[in-house]
């Protein structure tokens, strides 16, 4: 392999996605516990926002905000504040809070919120908090992985969430004051999508243990979706966009029928609720003048989801080679993928069409992979799995691999995606996707970082299946 396209122009505050997701994670300190308030009884739960990390979105918190609605959390009462993490500084991320945050106590007639940050985002909170009038508005803050300190960010009650540590010694990283709960064998995105660290977090923040720590599925015909079509990492909308929702075939990727829903997009990129069949598979469609198609291929929808995200990376584009002759598919997931891992189970399987593309060059436990991209490097019709591309292999969370698959004009033809979960979960799951040209189409395809379950009828007491 070669760098032989070193020469296109990375901007250069991409280049920042490898140095700010450090930010926040070096600072050392010693500390106690704290337990989190109990809800009043009747009242209505404290509103909740997430803060994401460097080159993240809604999606390190997707699941856990369904773990919520599960336990009955109301919907309406879950919020995550999304801002461009191409900014060098966090200046503008801290000031886009003070009004987030107002909003969000008129919407729902709160007088504080809580907050929960992942990653770049601790950094975010720990400047915010450090305002004492800004602090006061917190009823208590949840600190992902990331910043450590001598002393609770502003007073607020915190629990603070620790991964593994990141040079593979003892983790003295703490925030002092609080209560500090550690998951050294969880990666640092991963350690916030657990449902184990949901168990913390939902306890903290209302004072009792959650009644489950699964997603429960939903009736399949009462499952809603809702959320945003946007660009990585910038967070803003694709403006001008047309979004259509089609089912399709489980075993082809292939349409049935007309569109279930239709949307113009505007400057949020918002779109939704609507409504799928929980046991059912879509694709998400966008789609703008004089731009590639984005088809998106989500797992099925079990319940209701209200911040799914369908990205497209147009800083990436100009390293994404194309051609008619071959398909580019994008894999995602808010678990890292591992590939250099000793013992059964222990790494994750990514197969296209039968290739596993997932090895200690791809996808190293270090580099806390979370998105595979996979393309034709110069269109060669040529496979080489054997090292990470440029420029994913310097990039935050992301990784590149050389992985010809031919393409048909019409997209007649099969991609099967199977990936199985490394242990614990290991279950495989496989998304089929038709195979677009890349010179017009880009393909991406969603896995859930957890272990789906499927709707059941529960029985009653004379063994008979309810309605």
């Amino acid at each position: 392999m070669n760098d032989s396209h070193t020469g296109r122009r990375l901007r250069p505050l991409f280049v920042l996605l490898t140095l700010f997701s450090l930010l926040g994670m070096t600072m050392l300190a010693v500390g106690a516990a704290d337990a989190g308030a109990k809800s009043k009884k009747g009242a209505r739960p404290t509103p909740m926002i997430f803060v994401h990390g460097q080159s993240g979105s809604a999606q390190q918190f997707e699941s856990d905000a369904m773990r919520f609605t599960s336990n009955g959390f109301p919907q309406k009462r879950i919020f995550v504040y999304e801002y461009d993490t191409n900014e060098s500084t966090n200046d503008l991320a801290i000031a886009g809070l003070d009004p987030f945050i107002e909003k969000v106590k008129s919407k729902t007639g709160a007088g504080k919120v809580d907050v929960l940050a992942h990653s770049r985002g601790t950094t975010v909170m720990h400047s915010y908090l450090s305002t004492p009038e800004r602090a006061a508005m917190v009823s208590h803050y949840v600190n992902f992985d990331g910043r450590s300190s001598d002393s609770r960010p502003g007073g607020v009650p915190t629990l603070a969430v620790w991964g593994e540590s990141f040079d593979g010694g003892p983790d003295t990283r703490e925030i002092v004051g609080a209560k500090n709960v550690r998951y050294p064998q969880k990666s640092h995105t991963e350690v916030t999508t657990s449902k184990q660290a949901f168990g913390d977090v939902y306890k903290f923040l209302t004072g009792k243990k959650p009644k489950t720590i699964n997603v429960l599925p939903e009736p399949p015909g009462q499952v809603t979706v809702a959320g945003r079509a946007s660009l990585f990492p910038d967070n803003t909308g694709i403006e001008g966009g047309k979004l259509k929702v089609f089912q399709v075939k489980a075993k082809t990727g292939q349409r049935i029928g007309k569109p279930v829903y239709k949307r113009s997009l505007g400057a949020s990129g918002s779109f939704g609720p609507f409504k799928v069949n929980g046991k059912k598979y879509y694709e998400l469609v966008v789609s703008r003048p004089g731009e590639s198609t984005i088809h998106n291929y989500p797992e099925p929808f079990e319940h209701d989801d209200h911040f799914y995200r369908v990205l497209s990376a147009p800083d990436l584009a100009p390293f994404l080679d194309t051609s008619p002759n071959h398909t580019n598919v994008a894999v995602t997931r808010m678990r890292e993928f591992r590939g250099d891992q000793t013992g059964p189970g222990a790494n994750d399987r990514l197969t296209f069409n039968g290739l596993n593309v997932i090895n200690p060059s791809i996808a190293p436990r270090e580099r806390r992979v979370l998105a595979v991209f996979n393309l034709d490097r110069d269109s060669d019709g040529v496979t080489d799995t054997s090292a990470s591309l440029f420029p994913f292999r310097v990039l935050s969370f992301l990784t590149g691999v050389d992985n010809f698959m031919p393409a048909s004009p019409d997209a007649s033809g099969k991609i099967a995606v199977k990936e199985k979960m490394r242990d614990p979960g290991g279950q495989t799951k496989t998304t089929n996707v038709p195979n677009w040209p890349s010179s017009e189409h880009t393909v991406s395809v969603y896995f859930k970082d957890y272990a789906a379950k499927s709707f059941t009828k529960k029985k009653n007491k004379k063994g008979k299946k309810g309605k």
